[in-house]
């Protein structure tokens, strides 16, 4: 597999672009904006601002809303009061402009984003027929914890971005994908 060709000056033939939490969330995103990217990694990021915002956090057991409102996102209306702003800046809902590989992962028992964020992402790129493999490790949280999955998910990031970024075509889990 070859890489896209980079036209633009000053930009590197290959670039990767990863991201854990909100930065696995911009890194969804971003992919939806533009194909600068070679491949790109998302870890346990939300993919859908509004469905996200009208769940109770399993952490606190309150509404997750005032972080769409008033924190990090900041985008200051409720989704009813804005649904076309939430879906916008939403990357499942922009799933069809992705031209860049994406490896998600997650932790199965993840008490800040759920899991399904990234499960509705992974099925709406694989609809749309996107290169995109999502890793689940099972009685994992937000972080990994356990040595074994640490070292795993290093490998196959490694792998990734040796993959699409520098021809190294040995890893058989991405041409197969993984069970």
């Amino acid at each position: 597999m070859k890489r896209r060709p980079r036209t633009e000056p000053g930009v590197p033939r290959s670039t990767g672009l990863i991201g854990h939490s909100f930065g696995g969330y911009e890194s969804s995103y971003l992919i939806t904006q533009t194909d600068l990217f070679a491949a790109a990694v998302s870890g346990n990021g939300i993919s859908d601002l509004g469905t996200m915002s009208l769940s109770v956090s399993r952490t606190s057991g309150k509404p997750d809303m005032w972080r769409f409102e008033k924190d990090i996102w900041m985008l200051g209306k409720t989704l009813m009061e804005a649904p076309k702003l939430y879906q916008i800046n939403s990357a499942v809902y922009n799933a069809d402009k992705v031209k860049t590989p994406l490896l998600l992962w997650v932790g199965q028992e993840d008490r800040q984003v759920d899991m399904r964020q990234s499960i509705e992402y992974y099925l709406a790129l694989r609809r749309l027929g996107k290169k995109t493999i999502m890793l689940q490790y099972p009685e994992e949280d937000h972080v990994l914890f356990n040595k074994q999955n640490q070292m795993d998910l290093s490998r196959r990031i490694m792998q990734w971005f040796n993959y699409y970024l520098k021809d190294d075509f040995s890893a058989e889990w991405i041409k197969n994908g993984t069970e």
